[in-house]
């Protein structure tokens, strides 16, 4: 069989399951089928660079995030769900198209997805053709990439608000001696280095003086009109995306001096911390950049939660489908490493969490592993919309139904062109360029990736199957008929 037949073979059978499940009824938290007089609306928050691990309602138990804590206690958490491909270009290019990383070929933040995608659907654009109101407010494509057309409505964070009175303060961290050599470059007129200074601070403004407060402000406006058609609203945070600063009063809750440091034990895989940012952070640093992240996190949870009382307060909530989703997970020196982009469970884990009225039961949680691609398709079979005719993801309504149903046997994750994972319930393989360059982790014994078992001839067996896997692609990982 060959590879484009074994392709078609396999969107066809996405699109069959797409088309069966469209037929189920909406089903409300008591059992029975639910009408609705219009299609819900959907509240779709994105929030950057952040781990589920660092939540509370995921087991942290030192970062403060009670709103999305809440949320999570009325809706479904996902446990296992995985971005496409690290850093926030291709992940996002990859869910907001519905096409994997090998069909978009955009693996990294330089890649213009409108010029080698062009004339490709979006997944907003396909709500908007279907009679949705598409509004979005901060990021949801990757920054200078963002595509207007996709949209009924932009709204700056901006829009119709006062304008700021006070400077931000200036900020500390290794990137210090960067961000000075860049600003000395623009001030000569000559290039500037590349890259983003890993900074981190209190900013002395307040949140309403925050691009992050500003939107949640702006989709707080939106939530108290009512459209006369349905909404889909787009609501992108920027944090804690670097710089890691916020109003000072997040800050304040997290104590540097109390920030416990990850310690690998004697004998791990992890690699000796010379490499990278890393060998810029003194322990100090490591744990004043930890601390600014949650910090960052908390004030971010702290404007969602402002959105999420004012769906409330309209009288919306109870028809309208709420997705929280990370773009990507950001280590904060686990494996000794920064940022985003490894391929480990804190770097390409997503925070996912989703509450569909009449469809999810409060405080469900889903350990099947998903894949971001699969969000717009879910939300299109909860709105009664047709799939796409391109579309390489299937709806996870199932799921959202029976979080403990059979699923994929594992999200195939990839980052840059040549580093390759799968995620299984139990296990990670990876393969950098190749088998012999290979990571095997197994997380009933080894949930913060200590030991690599590739090489053991006891887990032979497990890294053939795995390689199969990885190898095969989506169609090798589908679930159950």
């Amino acid at each position: 069989m060959s590879k484009s037949t074994s392709r078609r073979q396999f969107l066809g059978r996405v699109a069959q399951g797409a088309a069966a499940m469209a037929t189920l009824p909406h089903v409300a938290a008591g059992g029975q089928a639910a009408k609705r007089d219009r299609p819900p609306d959907v509240l779709f928050i994105a929030i950057e660079d952040v781990s589920p691990q660092r939540f509370g309602c995921w087991g942290n138990t030192v970062c403060k995030t009670p709103n999305l804590d809440r949320l999570a206690s009325e809706g479904l958490r996902f446990d296992q769900a995985h971005c496409m491909a690290p850093p926030c270009n291709p992940t996002r290019t990859s869910l907001l198209t519905c096409l994997r990383p090998d069909t978009t070929k955009v693996l990294s933040n330089r890649d213009d997805w409108r010029e080698m995608l062009p004339g490709v659907l979006t997944m907003p654009r396909h709500l908007l053709n279907h009679g949705y109101e598409t509004v979005r407010i901060g990021k949801i494509f990757h920054g200078k990439f963002e595509d207007d057309s996709s949209w009924s409505r932009v709204v700056s964070p901006n829009e119709g608000m006062p304008p700021l009175k006070r400077r931000r303060r200036e900020l500390m961290g290794p990137g210090v001696p960067l961000l000075q050599r860049q600003r000395e470059a623009r001030r000569q007129g000559k290039p500037e280095p590349k890259g983003v200074p890993f900074l981190y601070g209190p900013s002395g403004l307040d949140d309403l003086e925050e691009t992050d407060g500003r939107s949640a402000e702006q989709a707080i406006r939106i939530l108290e009109n009512k459209q006369d058609k349905p909404l889909f609203l787009g609501l992108g945070f920027h944090k804690p995306h670097l710089a890691f600063t916020a109003p000072d009063k997040y800050f304040e809750m997290y104590p540097a001096e109390n920030v416990v440091l990850p310690s690998p034990p004697e004998g791990s895989c992890w690699e000796l911390p010379d490499r990278g940012d890393h060998k810029t952070f003194t322990p100090k640093m490591w744990r004043e950049a930890i601390a600014a992240h949650y910090a960052c996190l908390t004030f971010v949870d702290a404007q969602a939660g402002r959105v999420l009382r004012a769906l409330e307060a309209t009288g919306r909530a109870d028809n309208t489908i709420v997705v929280v989703w990370s773009d990507h997970g950001f280590l904060l020196g686990e494996h000794f490493m920064w940022r985003k982009g490894p391929l480990y469970d804190l770097g390409d884990q997503v925070a996912l969490i989703m509450r569909a009225p009449g469809i999810t039961q409060a405080g469900s949680v889903c350990k099947r592993p998903v894949e971001s691609i699969d969000i717009f398709p879910t939300l299109f079979d909860l709105c009664a919309i047709p799939m796409p005719d391109r579309c390489e993801g299937m709806s996870m309504r199932p799921l959202l139904q029976d979080p403990t149903r059979p699923w994929k046997k594992g999200a195939l994750i990839r980052s840059g062109p040549d580093r390759r994972s799968i995620r299984t319930a139990r296990w990670r393989y990876t393969e950098y360029g190749g088998p012999d360059r290979a990571e095997l982790f197994d997380y009933e014994s080894d949930p913060n990736e200590y030991y690599n078992l590739a090489g053991d001839p006891k887990h032979a067996d497990v890294v053939a199957e795995l390689s199969k896997l990885l190898h095969g692609g989506p169609e090798a990982c589908l679930p159950p008929a």
